[in-house]
């Protein structure tokens, strides 16, 4: 199920009651958690209430967090807020002790924590650290990479052993001159070699974890290569293949649609107006501010990943500031009352890309490749499954 949609909760209910087992989709991924703890049931519950009431101090504890390890990164992606003068923050690492402090606080209630923001988490020197930290209180870790720092056998046996449960790579490319086009500064041999050593990694030490997803944003420059990616995929023997529509962030340009946006109708995350490529308003609804707490890299509380200045900031993590006072202090409390009387007002509102999108998730298609005998269709077909998230 997806977290907190109605319609998914309610057939997993006894499961969860009495089995004390959940199982959830994140970007489609599927994820299962057993043995939950009473507090963090009795949480979940709490945060689904928060959907309904929307009250300015939420109910209990948030249950998802995005973590932001690094704030820059080793490419230099032409859509990527991080390498643009439009973000305008001082470079900076998260310190283990901050992480520590965060998960102190928060990890008897946190289902799920997303190591990823607008940097590369592995160019943190203490992100497995972070993830054995946060695996030993239970709580599922979903990373993603760039697939440009080097992986050896040891470095990635410590990946393994560190307990992260699920780890995505994006290559947005099947051939060196094509995934060049958008990884700027990249190196396509480099990625490949690490998953290779990764999978080497988790059979030598009969492990399934970290399960491995190959990822491709659809874009005009590399919609042809689809096919190719895909076969890819299949040989390196990762778990899943995904694609993934593209972000195209307003404060960067206008005429980005006209630009990256896919000519594959399936592919494409926004409906267009009719000889143009203004997009179609669609109903959206956030819950951000409810379900999730975002820590950047400088330990600052935001209110999502979106709020890429800190202009809206609920505060830091400093001497007697914990992460729970924070989500439910007053800038907290100021910002979502202003939120629900019209989320626009916000700068990061209207630089959200995943309002007006024709897709339920900005992932569209999530193949599943292990235990499978390679053919096209033994998961499902990309291209139908991305026919099909299209929203009427």
């Amino acid at each position: 199920m997806k977290i907190f949609k109605l319609k998914d909760v309610v057939p997993e209910l006894p499961d969860l009651i009495f089995r004390r087992r959940l199982k959830f989709k994140f970007e489609r991924i599927p994820f299962e958690v057993e043995g939950l703890a009473p507090k963090k049931i009795g949480n979940f519950f709490l945060a689904g209430l928060n959907q309904y009431l929307l009250p300015s101090k939420p109910l209990g504890h948030p249950v998802i967090a995005q973590v932001e390890p690094a704030n820059f990164c080793n490419l230099s992606c032409p859509l990527c807020l991080t390498t643009s003068e439009t973000a305008a923050r001082p470079a900076g690492l998260l310190s283990f002790e901050k992480f520590k402090e965060f998960i102190d606080d928060l990890g008897d209630y946190l289902l799920l924590i997303v190591l990823w923001n607008w940097g590369e988490p592995f160019l943190n020197p203490d992100l497995f650290k972070m993830i054995a930290y946060a695996k030993s209180r239970k709580i599922v870790v979903h990373s993603s990479t760039n697939g440009q720092v080097r992986f050896d056998g040891a470095s990635a046996g410590e990946l393994v052993e560190s307990g992260l449960d699920s780890l995505v790579f994006g290559i947005d490319g099947a051939t060196p001159e094509t995934y060049v086009q958008y990884r700027k500064g990249g190196n396509l041999e480099r990625v490949l070699e690490n998953v290779k050593t990764i999978v080497r990694a988790k059979e030598r030490r009969g492990s399934l974890v970290p399960r491995l997803t190959l990822r491709f944003v659809a874009m005009r420059q590399n919609e042809q290569e689809l096919p190719l990616a895909y076969r890819l995929a299949q040989e390196l023997g990762v778990d899943f293949f995904a694609v993934k529509t593209v972000d195209m962030p307003p404060a960067l340009g206008k005429n980005l649609d006209s630009v990256f946006a896919p000519g594959t109708h399936e592919y494409q995350r926004y409906e267009y107006e009719e000889g143009s490529f203004r997009r179609n308003p669609k109903p959206f609804t956030c819950m951000r501010p409810w379900k999730r707490i975002t820590l950047d890299a400088l330990g600052e509380v935001i209110p999502c990943e979106f709020d890429y200045k800190n202009v809206h900031t609920f505060g830091g993590l400093k001497k007697g500031k914990t992460a729970l006072s924070i989500w439910k202090g007053s800038q907290a409390g100021k910002f979502r009352k202003r939120f629900n009387k019209g989320n626009n007002s916000f700068y990061l509102c209207e630089n959200c890309t995943y309002k007006n999108r024709v897709a339920e998730d900005c992932t569209i298609a999530l193949v599943q490749l292990k235990g499978t005998e390679g053919a096209p269709d033994a998961h499902g077909n990309y291209h139908e499954q991305a026919k099909s998230s299209r929203k009427s």
